[in-house]
């Protein structure tokens, strides 16, 4: 499909190698020079929820301290164009373990979601079969949010073994701080977790709930630490702070229900938004901190040196950009994503470390670049690249030709696509006024200047435009011409899934 050009073209190779390994897919060969190093590493997956990429010290933030992020961003490479693939948290999820978008599931938002099909190809069932323990911590949310506090049927999810989990719920009381709910517990569960024998390698999902519960703030603020009232104190606005004119109608119609008399943001000013950005930061804190206790317990294990540990969100947070909160626009601060991933530090010598600020990637990513760092063989059907290419030494080889683009979602009470390229970002709506927004980010990171009608880019809209309609046709996509609560769930033949971009 459009989303991975780079299946079609391969690695690029020296030509001498290129002569012994014409024959082999990317995955067959990064899993033979895995196999050849000895035993498979473990793999640590660590999911929060709702946190920006810009979330972190490590990228640059001064109103936040996040030392364990940083630690992870120290010791791997953190990719600064990483994108969700629907800034939701059941359907991003979903495409966290198929590597597929959600649409093609039938999964259109929290509420309308089926579930991951029993004959899809999913994370856990991959690394199950080939000999791994796979067990996951925490939020899962596709459908149940919480198969660890269940029991029975309900408390099973595909590919993985749920660890129980025994304290309180997935929300925040009034008489404990605000991400004390299930976070520690599933903190807990998954430190016991490390601290167990292990007799073969493991796959681990440690999925925490915050920054989510910044969603609560707004009408429950006696629940969390009072912000300062100093200005000084505070952070301050977004430079994207005020709201479009000209915004696509859809969007701004859901501004004004959440603004409107009565609701828990009417008549919010200048303050009482960098109040809720104060209190943001803080939740990333907290669960930095738990972050932290699965890092530590991680290091006391006997293989901790040959552990890949792959960090990553499901969606992001306005934060007040554009006089917004929370998740399901298009706009930077909800669609992207931190994705930091940090190979097993026996490889070390073999990958680099920094910040890639170039290459874009998706959720998609995960479960193939898991798979090639096992040394497992990568499912045809997966959508998604494996992101150990970008982290290798090239050792003079050229640098692998990466993707042109990557696509989001939103299949809720609108339909949105969103179609990112290296300097671009094209949004589309598929109903109401104004319908199209197109922003050059490396001139304008905050997206206030609307170039839809812009001549000077008349020839980069109809392109971009071009990449949404391949990708539509690629992905059996019905953007458009059905309301979403019609669409159902569909599913692909074939090993190899959609046609590759050119």
């Amino acid at each position: 499909m459009p989303n991975h050009p780079a299946k079609k073209t391969g690695v690029a190779l020296s030509a001498l190698t290129a002569l012994v390994l014409f024959a082999l897919e990317p995955a067959t060969i990064h899993a033979a020079a895995t196999a050849a190093t000895g035993p498979k590493p473990n793999v640590v997956l660590i999911i929060t929820d709702q946190q920006f990429v810009t979330m972190m010290s490590a990228a640059g933030n001064p109103y936040l301290r996040t030392p364990a992020m940083d630690s992870l961003a120290a010791r791997g490479v953190r990719f600064e164009k990483s994108y969700c693939t629907y800034p939701v948290c059941t359907p991003s999820r979903a495409s966290h373990v198929t590597s597929r978008m959600p649409h093609e599931f039938g999964i259109l938002s929290n509420q309308t979601c089926p579930g991951i099909p029993d004959d899809a190809v999913n994370l856990g069932a991959v690394f199950r079969q080939a000999g791994y323990r796979t067990a996951w911590a925490g939020k899962w949310h596709v459908p149940a949010p919480y198969p660890g506090f269940m029991s029975g049927e309900r408390a099973k999810m595909p590919g993985f073994d749920v660890l129980p989990l025994q304290g309180p719920g997935h929300r925040s009381q009034a008489d404990k701080a605000p991400g004390m709910g299930s976070d520690p517990t599933t903190t807990k569960a998954a430190v016991n977790f490390l601290s167990q024998p292990q007799d073969r390698p493991f796959l681990l999902v440690v999925s925490l709930l915050n920054p989510h519960d910044i969603c609560e703030y707004p009408k429950e603020p006696d629940h969390f630490p009072k912000p300062p009232v100093a200005d000084a104190e505070l952070p301050p606005l977004p430079i994207n702070y005020a709201a479009m004119a000209h915004e696509p109608s859809l969007l701004a119609a859901n501004r004004a229900r959440t603004m409107k008399p009565g609701s828990d943001i009417a008549g919010w000013g200048e303050r009482e938004w960098r109040q809720y950005r104060w209190t943001y930061n803080r939740l990333t804190e907290v669960v930095d901190g738990l972050v932290g206790q699965v890092l530590a317990a991680l290091e006391k294990t006997p293989g901790a040196d040959n552990t890949l540990i792959v960090f990553t969100s499901d969606h992001g947070e306005m934060g007040g950009s554009h006089r917004l909160k929370t998740k399901t626009y298009m706009y930077e601060e909800a669609v992207a994503v931190p994705m930091i991933v940090c190979p097993p530090r026996r490889a070390a010598g073999s990958f680099t470390v920094g910040v890639d600020r170039t290459n874009l990637v998706s959720g998609l990513d995960l479960f193939p670049t898991m798979c090639d760092f096992a040394g497992l063989p990568i499912p045809g059907s997966l959508e998604g690249l494996s992101l150990r290419p970008l982290i290798e030494n090239q050792s003079g080889n050229a640098a692998p030709h990466w993707r042109d683009y990557v696509v989001s979602e939103i299949n809720d009470s609108a339909q949105v696509r969103m179609v990112r390229t290296e300097r671009y970002k094209y949004i589309a709506y598929a109903e109401g006024e104004n319908r199209e927004q197109f922003f050059d980010l490396d001139a304008d990171p905050g997206e206030m200047k609307n170039l839809i009608a812009d001549r000077s880019t008349t020839a980069e809209v109809t392109r971009h435009r071009g990449l949404l309609q391949e990708w539509i046709r690629d992905t059996k996509d019905t953007f458009g011409q059905t309301p979403p609560a019609e669409n159902g769930p569909k599913k692909r033949a074939g090993g190899k899934g959609a046609k590759k971009a050119k």
